[in-house]
């Protein structure tokens, strides 16, 4: 298991940048066809958001698909951050290094197998970390 090299993180930050335009993209596409006026309005400015005000822009939003988008800005949001903190690629409870190939398989991963297992074992019995 290698850990990530610097050139690796780069490749992966552009992809996540990249990801992240994406995503906007199909934001404004749903906000587009709304059928609440306060959400046709941001169409013109998703472009000129970063992550955190988009997400509280669309915080009263019931939409199932602008959800499955804010969580996906969240995970991707995340992501970057890490790599501003330098922690990226470090899983987030126990902190051990997680493989190239494993960020490359999912960029946005926050947790080691374990400790995603655990996570996800807690999440289902109700528990919140």
């Amino acid at each position: 298991m290698q850990p990530i090299t610097l050139q690796q993180q780069e490749q992966l930050k552009a992809h996540l940048l990249a990801e992240f335009s994406q995503v906007k993209e199909k934001v404004k596409t749903r906000l587009a066809v709304s059928s609440k006026h306060y959400l046709n309005e941001l169409v013109d400015k998703v472009d000129e958001m970063n992550a955190d005000l988009l997400i509280d822009s669309l915080i009263h939003s019931e939409s199932h698909s602008l959800n499955v988008y804010k969580m996906q800005i969240k995970s991707i949001d995340a992501a970057l951050q890490g790599i501003e903190l330098g922690l990226y690629g470090l899983c987030s409870d126990c902190e051990i290094e997680l493989s190239a190939e494993e960020l490359f398989e999912c960029p946005t991963q926050q947790r080691c197998a374990a400790c995603e297992l655990k996570y996800q074992q807690q999440k289902v019995k109700g528990y919140k970390l």
